[in-house]
């Protein structure tokens, strides 16, 4: 008798640890690991809390001016007039004069403007006609290449002017683009 006391009580304890020690262990384990996943996700929390704020600090150096030429570069939405308006002021300051202005358009009958929506930003066309001399027409295609929006020249038609020499009519297509806001 004194022989199968010990092997009941190994018996038991053996069964006592598959049916409740173990299951208790391996959720103190479970337990441990979410612990430590969470632990991981609030340090990371901190860290993007502290990013942010930085970046909001670092934002809030930038001076309006510097905003709004930012904007000007790529703004959130078409700006049809503001386009042309900018295209306008480079061309004034060649001395002439945009006419004939046309936005790309879709579908004639309905006056949708042909928006390409690339994913991360959009696109629209446009096209106008000046007269001036070639040189002048190369440095308004300059002006326009360092102006603060961002322009496409995607088209140039050259045609002569009747009598003149040196003028000849050009018919410019561009493109300008916006990111859209989120």
């Amino acid at each position: 008798m004194q022989l199968f006391a010990p092997i009941i009580l190994i018996i038991i304890s053996g069964a006592l640890f598959v049916t409740w020690i173990d299951p208790q262990y391996q959720e103190i384990k479970d337990k441990q690991t979410e612990k430590a996943r969470f632990d991981e996700t609030l340090a990371k929390t901190v860290e993007i809390r502290e990013f942010r704020k930085d970046i909001q600090s670092k934002y809030n150096t930038i001076e309006t001016r510097d905003i709004e030429r930012l904007q000007k570069m790529l703004p959130t939405h078409i700006d049809n007039i503001r386009l042309i308006l900018d295209v306008n002021s480079v061309a004034n300051a060649r001395q002439m004069t945009i006419s004939d202005i046309r936005i790309d358009l879709k579908d004639d009958s309905t006056g949708d403007i042909a928006v390409s929506d690339m994913g991360t930003y959009g696109s629209v066309g446009f096209r106008f006609t000046v007269v001036t001399t070639y040189a002048n027409f190369k440095q308004f295609l300059d002006d326009l290449a360092t102006s603060l929006r961002v322009i496409d020249v995607t088209s140039v038609e050259i045609e002569s002017i009747q009598g003149e020499d040196q003028f000849y009519r050009f018919n410019v297509g561009i493109k300008t683009y916006w990111l859209p806001s989120n």
